[in-house]
């Protein structure tokens, strides 16, 4: 499956939780039953269905039962917890700062709530890698290490819920690839525990180095740490494949409102089709003045590039009988022109055919497995009768196994249990 996000108000961890309920309602229980499980204290969650008046969708909430404590009581208690939470163990921890209006803690304490909590496996680990992602940028804005970030607006039981339900989607679309819209931008200042921040707030720039952003005139917040750790953390592509069937849709709402349009985050669900139509570039040269080392380390080179997808190399008589090496490089149609540019800077060539052609390729997804000590990818493509066929990665057989006879038994076993798991998965 591809999911594709639509981010038209922004996105926030409440606005991505209410717009994968939306797209797949059976996520929604899911969500439900693993906060219940955790047994965190004075919480609950609710989603409910919303209409704005031009579009329809769902919205997500947590609420705590003291969140009206007043500030002053929420400090006092934090900085009494803190001061034994060593000692008070693993209950206390939730003690600290309850509420979600003024939380304050550290990266350190966010993490063993979550190490502590009644998690499912996959879940905990999404959960501990948004919130690296988010400790690891707080750190770097304010040059300190990692464990002692002090977390305010995203320390609160709202954004440790989010997280983690955020977590759940994750897990029920373990497999799936994604793809992102731009960001807006947003504008003006928001106020924070470090006093008034321009939006993009400092951390959320640092999270989202490399995603493209657009201004579309509206002020305002439009993406939180929350929701830039997750974006980050699915390391979205930003366009969508070719050849895919739409098969879902969904809304999440956020709590602001801005004027003229839906403060929603779109969700966009397709299948592959059995086979997908791809432009590739096709490049040719030949080389017939390096040694065998240097075009060894110049090809090496070549197949490490952005885009390039295949170098072959074969060996061909051309003029006066001359030995040569015949080159052609397989390259991403939008990468063809730095390619062409690596060429001609990293070999002799005078120069490079092109032309851009059309591929047919298979779905394929790859799927780690472990077999016995070893842990291996595998790649797992869908064939147009309905079949799976599976192949293992060469490097990680190399890496673990020494010679032929157990790489083909390794190669065996991870590719049948692989199929299995699929098989049982789609049952």
């Amino acid at each position: 499956m591809h999911i594709h996000l639509d981010p038209l108000g922004g996105i926030a961890g409440d606005m991505f939780i209410a717009a994968m309920s939306d797209a797949f309602p059976e996520l929604k229980l899911r969500i439900e039953r693993v906060i219940a499980e955790a047994n965190f204290p004075n919480l609950s969650i609710e989603s409910s269905a919303k209409n704005d008046g031009v579009l329809v969708g769902t919205t997500f909430q947590v609420r705590c039962s003291d969140a009206e404590q007043p500030e002053h009581e929420h400090a006092r208690e934090h900085e009494q917890a803190h001061a034994h939470s060593h000692e008070q163990g693993y209950e206390n921890l939730y003690a600290q700062a309850r509420g979600h209006g003024h939380m304050h803690r550290t990266y350190k304490e966010i993490r063993q709530i979550l190490e502590q909590a009644k998690l499912p496996a996959r879940v905990r680990e999404h959960s501990l890698e948004i919130f690296r992602i988010i400790g690891e940028a707080e750190a770097e804005v304010h040059g300190v290490s990692v464990d002692v970030v002090c977390f305010h607006e995203v320390g609160g039981w709202d954004s440790v819920v989010d997280v983690i339900g955020a977590a759940c989607a994750l897990d029920y679309l373990e497999g799936s690839t994604w793809s992102c819209s731009s960001i807006p931008k947003g504008g003006g200042y928001i106020k924070t525990a470090h006093g008034k921040l321009p939006v993009p707030p400092p951390a959320v720039a640092l999270i989202l180095r490399g995603f493209v952003f657009h201004d579309d005139g509206v002020l305002g917040e439009r993406v939180t740490p929350t929701g830039a750790a997750i974006l980050k953390y699915l390391q979205p592509t930003m366009r969508l494949p070719s050849a895919l069937e739409l098969k879902g849709v969904g809304h999440g709402f956020g709590t602001k409102k801005f004027p003229g349009f839906s403060n929603v985050l779109r969700v966009l669900s397709f299948d592959s089709l059995p086979v997908e139509e791809q432009p590739v570039a096709v490049l040719n040269f030949e080389i017939d003045d390096m040694t065998g080392e240097e075009l060894s380390i110049s090809l090496d080179s070549l197949r490490e590039a952005e885009g390039v997808l295949d170098v072959i190399q074969t060996s061909a008589y051309a003029k006066k009988n001359r030995v040569i090496m015949s080159i052609q490089v397989l390259a991403r149609a939008e990468f063809y022109e730095q390619v062409i540019k690596r060429i001609l800077t990293s070999t002799t060539t005078l120069g490079v055919r092109h032309q851009i052609i059309s591929r047919t390729i298979l779905p394929r997804v790859i799927r780690p497995i472990k077999i016995g000590d070893s842990k291996v990818r595998v790649k797992v493509a869908d064939r147009p009768d309905g079949t799976k066929t599976a192949k293992v990665d060469i490097d990680d057989l190399r890496s673990a196994s020494s010679n032929c006879y157990d790489m083909r038994k390794l190669a065996n076993a991870a590719e049948k249990n692989v199929l299995k798991e699929t098989d049982e998965q789609h049952n």
